[in-house]
């Protein structure tokens, strides 16, 4: 591992535990305020303090860094500087309404804007799943065995947000999914399933819409478990939103194709 990831690696895990720590202490607090941003899509007080306290520290450390976080937008960096991509609480809508399906999701792109690490801290389960690119998947710092299991051997995660188009795709490839014989759960976080395929407690997992900072973490843990994964930067794009297909060694080539019948998605790399 090149020293300069290495050393961003080691203070994402410190980073996203601390974060974990402070959006796990307000969780469940009566009283606690969610904005909607738009159709099932919230935010807290909690969102921005652990944003914030993220960004903050992710400065002190790598000034020359770029930021993109959820709540904040942009921030710093130029076309030659690593950029963290952070989703504060993914699952707010869990997280305030006492769901205990949420994560603090820490990714970094490098200089040439390659996924370079991912970090996905579930603080109420107490487990950390972290990966470099090209590295093994750790869980809570030690390596971990992934089973092998077929599309019919366990669940798939299918997570879905009222936005326009999502539904009829969604529905269509759940359509697919039952006709197939599969089993199915609705994850409320797209960052912890991702990282439960990785481990594989999901065998799979697809949404047909999501933005960089719920996924980016997730699809390198994905990679490093040993899974299949699409790439949210394949088109060279940080922006709008983009479906993601996740799925083990086992079960990718039959979910692929499953998912490839129906219909038009995005390019598979």
């Amino acid at each position: 591992m090149e020293p300069t990831v290495r050393r961003r690696f080691e203070v994402a895990r410190e980073l996203a535990a601390t974060a974990g720590e402070l959006a796990l202490a307000s969780f469940r607090r009566p009283g606690l305020v969610a904005v909607p941003k738009g159709p099932v899509d919230w935010v807290t007080e909690v969102d921005v303090a652990v944003e914030h306290l993220i960004r903050s520290r992710l400065a002190e450390e790598f000034p020359a860094d770029g930021f993109l976080g959820e709540e904040e937008g942009r921030l710093g960096g130029d076309d030659e500087s690593y950029l963290w991509v952070v989703d504060p609480i993914d699952g707010t809508v869990c997280y305030a309404s006492g769901v205990a399906q949420w994560a603090v999701s820490i990714a970094c792109l490098d200089p040439y804007g390659h996924p370079a690490l991912g970090v996905v801290c579930d603080p109420v389960g107490g487990e950390t799943f972290a990966a470099v690119a090209g590295g093994r998947l750790l869980v809570d710092g030690s390596e971990l065995e992934v089973p092998r299991r077929g599309l019919r051997d366990g669940l798939v995660g299918v997570g879905y947000a009222p936005k326009s188009g999502a539904g009829a795709r969604t529905l269509r490839f759940l359509d697919a999914l039952v006709g197939a014989g599969a089993g199915f759960v609705t994850p409320g976080s797209a960052a912890l399933a991702l990282a439960y395929v990785a481990a594989g407690r999901l065998v799979g997992f697809f949404e047909a819409s999501l933005r960089i900072w719920d996924c980016l973490a997730g699809e390198v843990l994905v990679r490093a478990g040993g899974g299949w994964v699409t790439s949210f930067v394949a088109d060279g794009r940080l922006d709008g939103d983009k479906e993601m297909l996740a799925a083990n060694a086992a079960s990718a080539a039959e979910l692929r194709a499953l998912w490839q019948a129906t219909g038009p998605g995005p390019t598979f790399t």
